[in-house]
């Protein structure tokens, strides 16, 4: 095993990057290979051709060759017991290599495109350094380009570790990238960079067999069939002129350098609108009823459809009488089929001179007679609508009554008339009903109507042998509640009569009584009421499903004592109860991170509800003091439940740790000399002194963010400033941290 400490240069080692001969792949296509008649489709082109590796390394050499970058790395060819995917030396950042990790190119000429390839593995999780593995999403590798000699990066890709126990993760894998148009330069670096890491003895990596390639720029493509070409170096886009063929036909595109030359073909099809059914319904019984349906597929849609007369946009037709049709579709780009279809039609039936007798004296004597004209015998007569049938058209001896007639020859040709065969004189009450008297303050009613007989009624209401009111309209009011005898007499005296009962609504049953309830909903049950009722509150807290309805669902909209009332107006009625919503208990306590031998105070939301608390070491009061880590959980409890929650206390060693680093230009990354990560400090004073030990800058808070400016407020020079931090932990542990940063202008 080697270690190589590179510092930022430009080594080119002959027999790194070499030369290889041209090759070419190119693939047509259409913006679609099935295109309808009278369509067109654009073709187009993707092409590629290789000549030459601008960039190679295999690590075999002992050490990383042709790179711009500084860094210490390890070249083994069996790092943490994983040998490469060819069993030769690789490159891995190990626990010598601080962050940010990354391998730099020299710039390459790149200019015509190409791609970047190379393998790489992540170490696995929690294992021993220097084969500790990346496992936040922060800490993958990133593969940028730079087109401006490093000022700034663009990312082609990026690798997180996936918790870092991925198994495509944690093996050898090799990735190829396309090199994408903005990076296609005479001078543009790649980098493999780490930019998040834990420490050095974390998060480690490798890599191995990187391979740049660049396209040659000198092929030229050319479609063969009307000879249009891209030029030199143009390796994707449209032929500008679309094709339209009117059968299958295929093109050809051809790429070629004068002494390599590929081909490729795409075949365009043409697809031909046409009818593909076309269902009849005849016309049925002499009528124009028939109908018919077209259905189509094929060619660019949006098909018309004609059976002689204007165009429409779909295929049915109905109200058609008997005749041969030529069904016509066109498509929207005006192509078109046809298709013949015939209609068969049925003579019609009809009934006629169709006369009745009404019924004399009460008496089912009625008569119904008829004769058919048209249609095909045999003939069936109904006149119950065709539930049961006769062979003679003459009906009697029928009860008073509409008969609905029906015939049907021995086609299914049908024919239908109604006739009416009124009764006999005798009156008939058709209706009556009674309404309720409501707490026996006489106020019920009779109502009832009469058809049949001779108009103008009497009617004539008796309670037993008393008479208790006549009148012509069969209405009565302010009736007790009992049995009635309800008689309607016609002109003629014919007379017809009912038993009709007027009942008695009592006062309202309201069992109502004080509750305490556990949520802020009560189903009210058990109320009756047959007169109405109003439900209100003495708090606009408390709503009602439906004020006035018997049994409503009472919802408050915070926990309370309300008093609730019931009343019913017609009945004089009025119930109040008290109703009581106990809240249910609530607490919460928040996790902590401290440093070791500090004391915290857990203290659980107090709610007026909860009536105890308990917590998971056994105390039972609303706060405890904590000194180790671990999951303390309080349980809160009243009569309607418990609330339970868990605090998380963490207690760790309080450390700092700052980089070596940072440029101050505005550019949104590294612009500021600060603390990577801090926390739990009680005391805490940075100063910063530059090569001859004046003070620059000096700070008491952790967060401070020195941006390269002295106390002045004027940029100091660029350069190597030395720092000292001394701080306390709020667990009274003493921290001392010092060394030196650089400070980097562009």
């Amino acid at each position: 095993m080697k270690l190589s400490s590179l510092l930022v240069a430009v080594t080119l080692i002959t027999g790194t990057f070499q030369s290889v001969h041209a090759q070419c792949t190119v693939t047509a296509s259409a913006t679609s290979t099935i295109i309808p008649c009278n369509g067109s489709a654009t073709l187009s082109v993707t092409g590629s051709g290789t000549s030459q590796v601008a960039f190679g390394e295999t690590f075999n050499s002992g050490q990383p060759v042709g790179w711009l970058f500084s860094q210490v790395v390890t070249i083994a060819n069996n790092t943490c017991g994983v040998p490469s995917l060819d069993g030769t030396d690789f490159m891995w950042m190990g626990d010598q290599s601080v962050a940010p990790r990354e391998m730099t190119t020299i710039p390459l000429d790149v200019s015509s495109g190409g791609q970047v390839c190379f393998d790489m593995r992540y170490a696995i999780q929690a294992q021993a350094s220097p084969c500790e593995g990346p496992d936040l999403a922060s800490e993958g590798v990133y593969v940028q380009y730079s087109t401006d000699a490093g000022l700034s990066w663009t990312t082609m890709n990026y690798w997180s570790p996936l918790g870092g126990y991925d198994p495509l993760m944690t093996s050898w894998q090799n990735y190829c990238l396309p090199i994408p148009a903005a990076a296609q330069t005479t001078a543009t670096q790649f980098r493999w960079t780490q930019l998040a890491v834990s420490g050095a003895p974390y998060d480690h990596w490798g890599l191995d067999n990187i391979m740049i390639t660049a396209t040659a720029p000198n092929f030229n493509i050319t479609w063969l069939h009307d000879n249009y070409s891209y030029g030199p170096g143009v390796y994707t886009g449209n032929d500008p002129t679309p094709v339209s063929p009117t059968g299958t036909t295929s093109y050809i595109v051809m790429m070629t350098d004068s002494i390599n030359t590929c081909y490729d073909t795409i075949t365009i099809s043409v697809s031909y609108p046409q009818i593909d059914s076309v269902t009849t319904i005849n016309p049925t019984c002499g009528s124009i009823n028939g109908s018919l349906t077209a259905t189509s597929s094929g060619g660019a849609g949006g098909y018309t459809y004609s059976i002689g007369a204007a165009f429409q946009p779909n295929g049915n037709f109905t109200n058609l009488d008997t005749a041969s049709y030529t069904v016509i579709m066109v498509d929207q780009n005006n192509c078109s089929d046809t298709m013949i279809a015939i209609l068969d039609g049925v003579d019609s039936l009809q009934i006629t001179n169709l006369t009745s007798v009404t019924t004399t004296c009460g008496l089912d004597n009625g008569t119904i007679n008829f004769d058919i004209a048209g249609g095909t015998p045999i003939f069936q007569y109904s006149i119950d609508n065709g539930v049961t049938f006769s062979a003679a058209v003459n009906f009697i001896d029928l009860a008073p009554g509409v008969y609905p007639i029906y015939v049907e020859d021995q086609n299914g040709c049908f024919d239908t008339e109604s006739v009416e065969i009124f009764p006999s004189t005798n009156p008939n009450i058709d209706n009556v009903s009674s309404t309720l008297e409501f707490c026996s303050l006489s106020d019920g009613g009779v109502t009832s109507s009469t058809s049949l007989g001779i108009t103008p009624y009497s009617f004539v209401l008796y309670q037993g042998p008393t008479l208790v009111s006549f009148n012509a309209t069969g209405t009565f009011t302010g009736l007790q509640s009992g049995d009635y005898s309800l008689l309607v007499v016609d002109q003629i005296g014919c007379v017809d009569s009912v038993i009709v009962t007027v009942d008695s609504i009592p006062a309202p049953i309201a069992p109502l009584q004080d509750t305490v309830l556990c949520n802020l909903t009560l189903q009210i049950n058990g109320v009756l009421s047959y007169t109405g009722t109003n439900w209100t509150s003495n708090s606009p807290m408390i709503n009602f499903s439906n004020a006035a309805g018997q049994n409503p669902t009472i919802v408050a909209d915070t926990a309370g004592i309300y008093s609730i009332t019931l009343t019913d107006s017609v009945c004089n009625f009025t119930e109040t109860f008290q109703l009581t919503f106990v809240a249910d208990p609530y607490t919460k306590v928040l996790d902590t991170t401290l440093c070791i031998g500090e004391t915290q105070i857990l203290a659980a939301i107090l709610q007026p509800q909860n009536t105890g608390y308990v917590w998971s070491t056994g105390a039972s009061t609303s706060s405890i003091s904590v000194t180790e880590s671990g999951n303390y959980i309080v349980t809160a409890s009243n009569m309607c439940g418990v609330s339970i929650d868990t605090a998380s206390i963490e207690f760790y060693f309080c450390d700092l740790e700052l980089p070596n680093v940072f440029t101050p230009n505005n550019d949104g990354k590294n612009d500021f000399f600060q603390l990577l990560f801090f926390g739990g400090l009680k005391t805490f004073n940075c100063t910063i002194l530059n090569r001859w030990g004046q003070v620059v800058r000096e700070y008491d808070n952790p967060a401070f963010m020195w941006d390269g400016k002295d106390e002045a407020g004027d940029d100091v020079l660029q350069g190597v400033y030395f720092y000292i931090v001394k701080a306390v932990s709020n667990g009274g542990n003493e921290i001392l941290k010092h060394g030196n940063v650089t400070l980097v202008r562009p």
